[in-house]
């Protein structure tokens, strides 16, 4: 993985956003405090203040050196540019500016650790009203202070500054004070309209979510979808979907990949796991065997394809698996080099797929009825399976490559390996082409083969 991609994925990190989180909420209480202390203190908060304003400006650097669209970044991350300016001397007066970036640390909860429901409705709408709320009576609040301060004594102190502007917003008109200066007037009209806005915004947003029942998760996407890379497009919706998802999003699944759901119509909200993170689970409504579709979900990108049977809109088996067949065909046709599974409902379609260059292909109905011959079998094969299948928990196949360091060895010195340092079982190895399940102790291995191990481990 490239440096730039590194970066990019440290910058999008829980933890770096977090902790951005917290310096941006550090920083609007220093810009506060500068304005409420007196000398030689408040040389001393400045100076604190240029430090995280510094850190900011290099954080913004990143991500403009890691953007894939320049004229999007600057779409998305104007407000924040606005905030650093302080950092050069003579824009000091536009310190109050810093403020500005609790609507960034607003969007980093949301997307990060809030899951604000309202009745069981996503509050994306509330959470925003609120900090616009905050932003406007603070910034105000800072700008009265500096400019009516000296001469107003109604707005002498920081805190008689804050109650005028909370006061004013709420009440539509001047209370607790009148300003003499014409920023002190234009202030104050800023405030006044600002709360007619906000409170006709909070009444819409409250009104569309009773009356309409607005049923959607945060949006809470750092990226979009055609600035992804190396993401997994899934394709359809049934019963199994749910666990798919799981198992890509799972602690042993790659840390920091987005998945792009992509389905016919909107997926119920109530049928989509909850343990997975919201910010890397993309869904985009088309017709996956279409190109157009697939490539508006950045196919070009994606590093791996899942095809589902789709039953989200009623159809037959067989319809099903025509669909799912079209669908693997313009994929490898759009993208030969992506890595494709896909589920049928019935074999009968599978030597197309293969044709068509699809890697893997299941069939639910065939799997799932030689599992329960196997089961009936075997007593306590339930278990076994319920954990060797599912890379969550416990062991689970894995597919590694054979250590160069073994080239001219047998599979018997790679078992002993793989039990001394991995406490690994070695399953198959593929030789020659063909997949051996497990291949003859005395077999001589040239080393890079691929073979499926049981592990605990999810890297070799």
């Amino acid at each position: 993985m490239g440096l730039r991609r590194r970066v990019e994925r440290g910058m999008n990190s829980t933890g770096v956003e977090v902790t951005l989180l917290v310096l941006i909420v550090v920083s609007v209480v220093l810009t506060v405090l500068e304005v409420v202390v007196a000398e030689p203190l408040r040389s001393m908060l400045m100076r604190l203040g240029d430090v995280l304003t510094a850190l900011f400006a290099i954080e913004l650097t990143l991500r403009f050196w890691t953007a894939r669209k320049k004229a999007r970044f600057f779409e998305r991350y104007w407000v924040d540019i606005l905030s650093v300016l302080p950092l050069v001397r003579p824009l000091r007066f536009l310190r109050v500016l810093r403020v500005l970036r609790l609507f960034r640390a607003g969007m980093l909860f949301n997307r990060r650790i809030a899951r604000v429901n309202l009745a069981g409705r996503t509050g994306v709408e509330l959470m925003g009203i609120s900090v616009a709320t905050v932003v406007l009576v603070v910034m105000c609040a800072m700008v009265l202070t500096i400019v009516e301060g000296d001469a107003n004594p109604d707005f002498a102190h920081f805190d008689g500054s804050m109650w005028f502007a909370a006061y004013s917003l709420i009440g539509g008109e001047p209370i607790g004070g009148t300003p003499h200066t014409s920023v002190g007037r234009w202030t104050t009209l800023i405030l006044m309209l600002g709360g007619l806005s906000l409170f006709g915004v909070f009444v819409g947003t409250v009104s569309a979510g009773m009356v309409a029942g607005l049923s959607r998760r945060l949006e809470v996407h750092e990226l979009d979808i055609d600035e992804l890379i190396d993401h997994v497009l899934v394709c359809g919706w049934n019963q199994a979907a749910p666990t798919v998802l799981r198992e890509l999003f799972g602690a042993r699944a790659p840390s920091g990949r987005a998945v792009v759901l992509v389905t016919e119509k909107a997926v119920p909200e109530e049928d989509l796991p909850h343990e997975i993170p919201a910010e890397l689970l993309y869904r985009h409504i088309g017709d996956y065997t279409r190109v157009d579709v697939l490539e508006a979900v950045n196919l070009d990108g994606a590093s791996q394809v899942v095809l589902l049977a789709d039953e989200l809109i009623p159809r037959s088996a067989q319809d099903c698996d025509a669909r799912t067949v079209l669908a693997g065909l313009t994929v490898e046709r759009m993208k030969p080099t992506v890595y494709t599974v896909a589920m049928l409902h019935s074999r009968q379609n599978e030597e197309l797929l293969r044709m068509a260059g699809v890697e893997e292909i299941v069939v639910g109905d065939f799997f799932s009825g030689m599992i329960v011959g196997s089961v009936s079998r075997n007593r306590g094969l339930v278990q076994v399976l319920d954990e060797i299948l599912t890379g969550n928990r416990g062991n689970s196949f894995h597919t590694w490559e054979v250590p160069m360091a073994l080239a001219g060895q047998t599979v018997r010195d790679l078992h002993d390996r793989m039990l001394e340092q991995h406490r690994a079982v070695l399953v198959s190895v593929e030789l020659d082409g063909q997949v051996q399940v497990n291949p003859p102790l005395e077999r001589v291995l040239i080393g890079g083969e691929r073979m499926v191990v049981l592990s605990g481990e999810s890297q070799q």
